[in-house]
């Protein structure tokens, strides 16, 4: 599974300098260009009959099963505050799981309008870091870990049920092409990982390199030790992919509520391996919360694997986990103090008086 976000409730951070004229104007624009993609590409998978709309208020009609849907929801925002909670435990900077949690339902709710499901991150990231200008790299850091374990976990998921399939994986070319692809990007955070912990003055040197002509240059050395700090708490990593591994579970199930509720008849245990790459795929961010982008993934994937309505089912779950959302707008407006608790501020003024 990225930071500002403003905040009308709670207390505000003076911006270092005077934003020019033009970058409102960017941001509209951009966001104005997003939207129209996404627009596009609902309207062509309605037009083409890829989406039945008369459907979609099936969602509301079936309230026993939204409301198990939903509660699913709650679980897993439920999991990520807890994994993101667990992950700064190491860096003597405890989140109360009720804060985190709250800081979660926020993030949730901005990811419906930002680009990508990872856009929301951008908000939980300006509370956690606004009152800790002396952590703000190590915050970052972890917050973008804290995503990384749970896009790691998805790419791995489809391959924890692929023994299951494997006559029709070898009959697929497209999913075999799809499951490559997801282990190797897998590979690729796994392998970034493991450099950090067990080869960081490369991996430092490494980034300078690479990363020497940008100004501020010691950012990146400062991810790579952060990561690296982790070395001497493997196991806090690894009960946090245990935990993103349920949560993307949880997401699972609520798709296959969301196809039950829509199309009885096209339940299938395939949907065990393409769901989890649909959701990789509505992570991107070109669309706000992946709109459209998801919606057209989910039914090309759907089309591999012989079944229909996948475009359906990802909006069926749009609008139940829009419910959950309104919880974080609720955070949102009231404003969210003291992420870090009186552990982190004692940390933090420890940091500032050393010379």
């Amino acid at each position: 599974m990225t930071g500002e976000g403003p905040s009308v409730a709670g207390p505000r951070e003076t911006a270092p300098d005077i934003a020019s004229p033009a970058r409102p104007f960017r941001k509209v624009f951009w966001v104005l260009v997003r939207l129209a993609i996404a627009g596009v590409l609902l309207a062509y998978l309605a037009r083409s009959g890829m989406i039945d709309v008369r459907a979609l208020s099936r969602p509301f009609t079936a309230w026993p099963i939204a409301l198990v849907a939903v509660a699913l929801i709650l679980i897993d925002v439920s999991l990520m505050a807890l994994r993101f909670s667990l992950l700064f435990r190491p860096l003597g900077l405890p989140i109360p799981l009720g804060k985190s949690f709250q800081l979660t339902l926020v993030s949730f709710f901005f990811a419906q309008f930002l680009p990508g499901a990872a856009g929301g991150d951008l908000a939980r990231l300006f509370y956690a870091a606004k009152d800790y200008k002396g952590r703000r790299s190590e915050i970052v850091t972890v917050s973008l870990f804290d995503r990384a374990i749970g896009m790691f976990s998805l790419l791995v998921m489809p391959w924890l049920f692929a023994p299951a399939f494997l006559r029709w994986i070898q009959a697929t070319a497209a999913l075999r092409a799809l499951l490559i692809t997801a282990a190797a990007l897998a590979a690729a955070i796994l392998a970034g990982f493991l450099a950090c912990l067990y080869c960081q003055p490369l991996t430092e040197r490494i980034a300078r390199a690479v990363f020497g002509f940008l100004p501020g240059t010691q950012w990146p050395v400062e991810v790579i030790r952060t990561v690296a700090s982790y070395r001497h708490n493997l196991g806090t990593v690894i009960v946090a992919f245990v935990i993103s591994v349920v949560a993307n579970s949880l997401l699972l199930i609520v798709m296959v509520l969301a196809v039950f509720v829509l199309n009885p008849a096209g339940l299938d245990l395939k949907m065990c391996l393409i769901v989890p790459l649909g959701f990789v795929a509505n992570s991107l961010p070109f669309t706000p919360g992946g709109l459209g982008v998801g919606e057209t993934a989910f039914n090309a994937l759907f089309t591999v694997a012989g079944l229909t309505g996948g475009a359906e089912a990802l909006l069926c779950w749009r609008v139940w986990t829009a419910l959950v959302r309104l919880l974080g707008l609720v955070f949102y407006l009231r404003g969210i103090e003291g992420v870090f608790g009186h552990h982190g501020a004692a940390s933090e003024a420890a940091r500032s008086a050393q010379p």
